[in-house]
């Protein structure tokens, strides 16, 4: 999501800090605008007007509209050898970081992807996506079985593949309250 910024320079490096963490990029040629009070109105934007006062508000709606921005990522880019795709994250079992790379598994392929664990963790739709490890994120639409391992561990077996992976002790309790388990 993009919007114009139009504020004061002591704010503009706090809100553009906050706005990117949600996602949220400075474009000065949006149609939304997110403007402090005091200052001009943009005739040809959708403005959001504040001040110092409700600026609780302000981050408030952020968060809001970051989490419906979130919920609308239906796709990411990965590579393969030299090809781009454009791949579904309904088809996406889990994203593994390994090394300095991150990839992502269908279950049939592997592709290479840009971002980082942490950024994915906070981009990709929380109602489906959960971190089981230090290295990664399952897409748990696509986890077949859970099973009951050794020493309370659990291992995740995905629909039309043979891979595994042991959801690691130190997220064993997120991941059962992300289950209801």
């Amino acid at each position: 999501m993009r919007t114009c910024l139009i504020c004061s320079d002591n704010l503009k490096g706090i809100l553009t800090e906050l706005l990117s963490a949600r996602n949220i990029m400075i474009d000065d040629s949006s149609d939304l605008a997110i403007v402090e009070s005091g200052y001009e109105i943009p005739k040809d934007k959708i403005a959001v007007v504040f001040d110092l006062h409700n600026m609780a508000k302000l981050v408030e709606l952020f968060d809001k509209l970051s989490r419906i921005y979130e919920e609308n990522i239906s796709t990411i880019i990965g590579r393969k050898e030299d090809k781009y795709e454009v791949l579904s994250l309904k088809k996406i079992c889990f994203f593994e970081g390994r090394g300095n790379y991150v990839f992502c598994n269908t279950g049939k392929e592997e592709y290479k992807v840009k971002e980082k664990l942490y950024e994915l963790e906070s981009r990709l739709p929380q109602n489906s996506f959960i971190r089981v490890g230090k290295s990664f994120i399952v897409n748990i639409v696509n986890v077949k079985e859970i099973i009951p391992w050794f020493g309370r561990r659990l291992v995740l077996k995905f629909n039309d593949s043979n891979m595994e992976i042991e959801v690691s002790k130190n997220y064993i309790k997120s991941f059962k309250e992300f289950l209801g388990m």
